[in-house]
């Protein structure tokens, strides 16, 4: 039996966090990270926020806060 991946977008802006979508290709969950950069940018006003491989962080100095990260998820 196969075990199927999917990628679920994980947004760690609010307190409790919450995914924003799930996908079955990483490529398309990469997409999502664009849009909700883009969103909080626009939303927000953030201006600093940057893609980083599998996450879209904020730099301040040398730390790194996530905003949103794709956690692989394994089905069964």
């Amino acid at each position: 039996m196969d075990r199927q991946v999917i990628f679920g977008v994980y947004d760690k802006t609010i307190t409790n966090g919450s995914y924003t979508g799930y996908f079955k290709h990483e490529d398309d969950a990469r997409k999502e990270l664009v849009n909700q950069m883009n969103f909080v940018k626009e939303q927000d006003g953030v201006t600093d926020l940057v893609l980083k491989n599998d996450r879209v962080v904020k730099i301040e100095g040398r730390v790194e806060e996530i905003f949103f990260i794709i956690h692989p998820i394994m089905l069964r």
